[in-house]
């Protein structure tokens, strides 16, 4: 678990009774890279998209020009309609600056990132990427992973 997961995940995972998800999930938003990291496994389903989407919103540390990167590698079924994905593609809880990457393993996961960002691109909010490695992610949104810093120690 990155060194940020160990004090940040029981404050912004939103695994709570007030925004609870079907599908495992961690959520931080790390204020001083103004970034919004997000890791999901397990099944992905429209609740999954449109409860992230209403926590985000919720959340007063939360920023519209703030960066994503939403990890999807351990997501291992997918039941996300095309409805949800329109939806998603018309919404604007990021500003048109803010840029979105994610990390994709499967294919479908792949073509639903693709679709939404066509739905963005066609209302002039295109900065959706899709990549094979977090590492390509990372060095697209020009930020520091928490998962790759050292531990931090006490001493």
């Amino acid at each position: 678990m990155p060194s940020w997961a160990t004090s940040a995940v029981a404050a912004v995972s939103y695994r709570t009774s007030r925004h609870s998800f079907s599908m495992p999930q961690e959520l931080h938003i790390d204020e001083t890279q103004r970034v919004v990291w997000t890791r999901c496994w397990g099944t992905l389903t429209d609740a999954d998209i449109t409860s992230q989407q209403a926590a985000l919103r919720a959340d007063p540390r939360f920023r519209a020009t703030f960066f994503q990167l939403v990890d999807t590698t351990d997501v291992v079924e997918v039941d996300v309609s095309a409805r949800t994905m329109l939806a998603l593609g018309q919404s604007q809880l990021f500003a048109t600056t803010a840029k979105r990457a994610y990390v994709v393993q499967r294919d479908v996961i792949f073509g639903l990132v693709r679709m939404y960002g066509l739905y963005q691109g066609l209302r002039g909010r295109a900065e959706i990427q899709a990549f094979r490695t977090r590492a390509e992610a990372v060095e697209w949104l020009g930020v520091t992973d928490p998962d790759s810093r050292p531990a931090e120690t006490n001493g």
